[in-house]
């Protein structure tokens, strides 16, 4: 039977090691699975932990530009306009923001300018 419970600390030494053996999640600290404003459960069965995940309130955006063309006043909105969203984000209790994009341009400029980090088109935020 699995059953599941909130990461406790004597869950921490297992988690790291799991981290740190993992190919996919070897560069995700275990701090990331117990930031503010997110939840961790443990999965388990009765030989014990089978999986760490983590809930957090993510604010999904999507984003619609009324002329991809026009890139420096999309770039001056989004300088303009994203600080002042992400701290009312975090006013409100959410701990990071995501949103997908195919688009190479934009994701490069969201990673440099707002610290975005990006995987597979999508773009995640920490706050």
């Amino acid at each position: 039977m699995i059953t599941d419970r909130l990461i406790e600390a004597g869950d921490e030494e297992l988690l790291a090691a799991s981290l740190e053996k993992d190919e996919y999640h070897a560069t995700t600290k275990p701090e990331f699975f117990v930031a503010p404003n997110t939840i961790c459960k443990v999965y388990e069965d009765g030989a014990g932990p089978i999986c760490f995940v983590r809930g957090s309130a993510a604010l999904r955006l999507d984003i619609q530009y009324v002329d991809n063309g026009d890139r420096k006043r999309n770039m001056q909105a989004m300088l303009g306009g994203f600080p002042d969203l992400a701290m009312k984000a975090k006013e409100n209790g959410f701990s990071e923001i995501i949103f997908q994009t195919n688009n190479p341009l934009l994701s490069k400029f969201c990673v440099t300018a707002f610290g975005f980090t990006e995987s597979k088109g999508e773009l995640r935020k920490l706050l």
